[in-house]
């Protein structure tokens, strides 16, 4: 699997993409339906049928909206555009690739578009606020 990942290949597997996002618990494995309990998806459920998500993916995403949601002076549309982009990870056809997800430079400029009043805690403990460019940036 190895060389795959490093050519980029789609070998149908689930491949954790690294970085700020958790390692899938069904690494090697092909994607497939989340059955309910606990492991079940607390957001992103769209994509329950066939995933490489569990709640270890889902839950960071559902803390990140829900403080969004409650200090970052967000609109529905924001929210709505955040809770997309944050789900990424769990589409299918994402989690067989490497690497974190790739997205559409216009789904970015949608996300801007929708959230570029709001604020994103960077540090629950501080509170240290950055306007969207800058997490914008980190996507791109």
């Amino acid at each position: 699997m190895g060389e795959e990942r490093k050519k980029g290949k789609d070998n149908g597997v689930c491949i954790s993409p690294g970085g700020r996002f958790p390692r899938f618990s069904n690494e090697g494995k092909p994607p497939s339906k989340v059955k309910k309990g606990p492991r079940d998806l607390n957001l992103c459920r769209v994509f329950r049928g066939k995933t490489c998500c569990d709640v270890t993916q889902t839950h960071p995403a559902f803390i990140s909206i829900r403080r969004l949601a409650s200090t970052g002076e967000a609109s529905q549309e924001c929210l709505h555009s955040w809770e997309m982009l944050e789900c990424s990870i769990c589409d299918p056809r994402v989690g067989v690739q490497p690497g974190p997800p790739v997205l559409c430079t216009s789904f970015c400029d949608k996300v801007y578009q929708a959230c570029s009043n709001a604020y994103f805690s960077m540090d629950a403990k501080t509170q240290v606020c950055l306007e969207l460019q800058l997490v914008n940036n980190f996507f791109r």
